[in-house]
């Protein structure tokens, strides 16, 4: 029933997008005309196949049912919300999500999706599931692949590096927080050097590379409440 009630509201919701989408580019197709002669042409050219399509609809049941069948297709489709609303809802912006994704890749050929979600838990303190992150990807538009081989972890759901936006760079250091400055070491200063992200609700990640262990990073979050 829970399923069915989803898939009502989803439809509700979707109609009432389309429509309010269609009624706008109408308004705003007969707004377009520079005269009072282009706004009565260009509505008797609207009516025109209106009341074709609605003799169409009353005349045939096969049409309207046809019709029916056509306009929830378009409503589900439009009750599914923008790229640009998903990431804004996973609390991540495309460019932190690229970054993440090379720093999680480093050398290597790729990264599993769960290695993302694992890091994604560590970073927001909520948990992530690999669907999670998928959905956060598409949305993001990286592309997800089946089968995609990182050395020692075998071959698994990832992200190559080649659809990985961008290109890998050093992070920018910042101030750690209480003052503490970070100690950099030339020779692997982009190993070993700790850097700080802002997260939503004022929250702040220290990432903390292991010299030893390339694939690791310590993270650690401090939230408002806790500074």
């Amino acid at each position: 029933m829970t399923g069915f009630r989803r898939f009502v509201e989803r439809l509700a919701k979707g109609s009432s997008a389309l429509g309010w989408k269609t009624a706008r580019g109408i308004v705003d197709w007969l707004k377009a005309g520079e005269k009072v002669s282009d706004f009565v042409i260009r509505l008797v050219f609207l009516g025109i196949p209106v009341a074709i399509a609605w003799s169409l609809l009353t005349a045939s049941t096969a049409v309207m049912w046809g019709f029916v069948v056509l306009w929830c297709i378009a409503a589900w489709r439009a009750a599914q919300p923008a790229r640009e609303e998903k990431a804004k809802e996973a609390g991540l912006h495309p460019d932190d999500i690229a970054d993440l994704l090379w720093e999680l890749t480093g050398d290597r050929k790729g990264v599993h999706l769960a290695r993302v979600a694992a890091q994604l838990s560590k970073e927001t303190g909520r948990s992530w599931r690999v669907k999670d992150v998928r959905k956060t990807l598409e949305a993001a538009g990286v592309p997800v692949r089946h089968s995609v081989r990182v050395q020692g972890q075998g071959v698994a759901v990832g992200v190559h590096r080649q659809d990985i936006p961008g290109s890998p760079s050093p992070a920018p250091v910042e101030p750690l927080p209480g003052g503490v400055e970070p100690q950099v070491n030339p020779a692997t200063a982009t190993a070993t050097t700790p850097y700080t992200r802002q997260l939503g609700g004022g929250a702040v990640a220290t990432f903390t590379p292991d010299p030893r262990q390339p694939n690791r990073t310590a993270v650690e979050v401090v939230h408002p409440e806790d500074q």
